[in-house]
């Protein structure tokens, strides 16, 4: 997925042990990314992966839980940004703002796209290359996104 993990045997194999498991436990999350992990790693001689970049997948794993607490923080933050304006009964002036991003994967520029869309009050129209269209629902939520700390943040997970 451009992160260094072969995605594709590591969420196989960690929906399959989840299913397998029966409940959601932390022994089960513990033990599930462990035997995830082994074999995925054993999967990559056989599926042309280099075990080389198995393990730099997991060099970015800070970088990666960062931007996921970031991203859960942004979606809490800006629901309530949401609620106030709706309560504020204020005509919406929705505007489509376009950006561009100097991240250069396209599975990262994906993750940017789709983090914006999830986080209330905006929603990505388009992605083109390192283009983005963004539709805000009002001009209060397009102050950050031509700055967007989503952008910021995958740049330094595709830079470690």
């Amino acid at each position: 997925i451009g992160l260094g993990i072969p995605a594709e045997p590591l969420f196989r194999s960690a929906s399959l042990w989840l299913i397998f498991a029966g409940s959601v436990t932390v022994t089960n999350l513990i033990l599930g990314a462990i035997v995830s992990g082994l074999i995925t790693l054993l999967c990559t001689r056989y599926m042309g992966y280099s075990t080389k970049q198995f393990f730099r997948g997991f060099s970015k794993a800070d970088e990666i839980a960062f931007y996921l607490a970031f991203l859960l923080k942004e979606i809490v933050r800006e629901n309530f940004d949401v609620l106030r304006f709706v309560y504020r009964k204020g005509q919406p002036k929705p505007m489509l703002v376009h950006f561009h991003s100097n991240i250069q994967t396209e599975a990262l520029r994906v993750l940017v796209a789709n983090s914006i869309t999830l986080t209330p009050g905006t929603f990505t129209v388009r992605l083109e290359g390192d283009e983005f269209a963004v539709h805000a629902l009002d001009e209060y939520f397009q102050i950050d996104i031509e700055h967007s700390e989503f952008a910021k943040l995958a740049k330094k997970v595709e830079e470690a």
